[in-house]
């Protein structure tokens, strides 16, 4: 049985999750593969039993029946991508596949990444993972921000970045702009088209929206 390693509030995992969820697909009622919740409030990926399957003590992590263990999200998404279901989120021919990474390297490096960065040097929880530099809090959420009129400009008169169909890129800007509100940058105020976008991006693939870790006695 594969194990998809996950916390459900995270950027990074929410990419998986997204993903098979743009395809139908619930992550919690698959076949042959196993949803292991990992508790970051109590520091689990830092205990030696996750350390063991993932020394960079990040998720998410799939590990294949064979042993195989994928501990990058890209990498993960691919295979999952791949895999599961009929049409591919990463692009369905050659060009769009190579369209699809253009833009959601820019979204990730320019908009993601800068908000994750300015959390990872504000945030109290992220003190004892890192050095924090408080300078490093304004400039990387400006670089972000300055990054949006980019996005705002590709999605005029589209539903989505790439085609007439939701791509990898839109969920990577989704949970850029859905990170953003942790640091006071509204989605909702970056723009028209994205604030279309981020709203309908949102009522389908919210945490709250999502679906929750299985109990226990299941």
């Amino acid at each position: 049985m594969k194990k998809l390693y996950v916390t459900r509030t995270a950027p990074n995992p929410r990419k998986a999750l997204i993903l098979l969820a743009s395809k139908g697909i619930d992550v919690d009622d698959m076949d042959d593969l196993d949803v292991v919740d990992i508790d970051f409030a109590t520091n689990e990926q830092m205990s030696d039993e996750f350390t063991k399957i993932n020394p960079m003590q990040t998720v998410p992590v799939l590990q294949l029946d064979d042993g195989t263990i994928l501990n990058d999200s890209q990498a993960v998404c691919e295979y999952l991508d791949r895999v599961y279901g009929e049409r591919s989120v990463m692009g369905n021919d050659v060009v769009q596949r190579a369209q699809v990474c253009s833009m959601r390297r820019i979204a990730e490096f320019e908009v993601l990444y800068n908000f994750m960065l300015a959390f990872q040097h504000s945030h109290p929880s992220k003190a004892q993972r890192v050095e924090q530099v408080p300078e490093f809090v304004g400039p990387s959420i400006a670089r972000a921000v300055k990054a949006l009129p980019y996005f705002e400009n590709a999605l005029k008169g589209h539903d989505y970045l790439i085609g007439d169909q939701l791509s990898f890129a839109d969920i990577v800007l989704y949970l850029g702009l859905d990170f953003g509100k942790l640091l006071k940058v509204n989605p909702n105020e970056q723009g028209e088209n994205l604030a279309r976008f981020y709203q309908m991006m949102n009522e389908r693939f919210s945490i709250k929206n999502m679906a929750k870790a299985k109990p226990d006695h299941e």
